[in-house]
């Protein structure tokens, strides 16, 4: 094996080490420390590593465009998006930084070269952009998905109200209907649920959803829940008429992936399907001219 290639073996091993003992979501390893009683001595050793980089975190989110970046990635993720967890957010990142940094000044000690500094790097920043690229990619699976399901849940929300509920109710009918097929459609409604029931109001409820959230659909039905409270509208009829809306947006999204497919497939048609169809045509005749030529 060429010796260029083994800091690159090393880093990304290094990468999944670090993303394995100090992601948030639980695994194996951590289920191993708790059987063997390994947990407290990792978390006391973060607690401690927190402490002192706590001033630098406290630097970094003190530029008011990097806060706001943070707290917009908390709260579109669902969590708690107050000062102190994005103090905490920030903490992880740079603890995960300072593990990486360790273990590249290493490798770089072991193996002093371009492509090990390169590597090294790379590590780095990788390592403290990745906690960021989970994020994004969980809020636009969210949107992907309640996008899909949004149309059905205020159908189902529009005959819950026609059928004597109140607005309360249905939001929370449509969470637990929605909790076997879809989570991000069934975790939303039930938080708007639960900050009306808290005493929020439901106006501001709804665009705390729609923030979330962040789709066109969300935004158009918060406004004319919104709207039909402020005017005193029947907000069963309301919803009858968002709902026929919301059926040819779905129908014209439907229509545009089946025209869309045809082109998506002209690329892989041409890459797979052409050069096995030319093969299974030409071969015969291939043949048979070698076949002349030989005799």
């Amino acid at each position: 094996m060429p010796p260029e290639i083994l800091p690159i073996l090393l880093g990304l091993w290094a990468f999944w080490v670090i993303n394995i003992f100090y992601d948030p979501n639980d695994n194996f390893v951590r289920r191993r420390l708790r059987k063997t009683g390994g947990k407290s001595k990792v978390k006391s050793l973060y607690n401690n590593f927190a402490e002192f980089l706590k001033p630098i975190s406290i630097k970094n989110i003190s530029n008011k465009v990097s806060k706001k970046k943070i707290h917009e990635l908390l709260y579109s993720f669902g969590v708690a998006s107050s000062d102190d967890d994005i103090l905490e957010f920030e903490n992880r990142r740079l603890f995960k930084l300072l593990v990486a940094v360790i273990f590249c000044a290493a490798m770089l000690f072991l193996f002093p070269n371009t492509t090990t500094a390169s590597v090294a790097i790379f590590i780095c920043f990788v390592v403290y952009k990745y906690p960021e690229y989970v994020i994004l990619n969980h809020i636009k699976k969210k949107q992907k998905e309640f996008i899909r399901f949004f149309p059905d849940a205020v159908d189902l929300l529009s005959v819950c109200v026609e059928a004597g509920l109140g607005i309360d109710g249905a939001i929370e009918r449509v969470a637990s209907e929605f909790s076997g097929l879809s989570k991000a459609v069934s975790s939303e409604f039930s938080r708007l649920s639960k900050d009306v029931m808290s005493g929020l109001a439901r106006e501001d409820a709804l665009k705390n959803m729609s923030k979330r959230i962040n789709t066109t659909d969300l935004q158009s039905f918060t406004a004319m829940l919104v709207q039909s409270e402020k005017m005193g509208t029947s907000i069963a009829q309301s919803l009858r008429v968002y709902c026929d809306t919301l059926r040819t947006r779905k129908k014209q999204r439907i229509e545009e992936l089946v025209q869309s497919a045809s082109a998506k497939m002209t690329i892989p048609m041409i890459l797979f399907l052409l050069p096995a169809l030319f093969i299974v045509i030409l071969y015969p005749a291939i043949i048979k001219i070698m076949e002349n030529m030989a005799g």
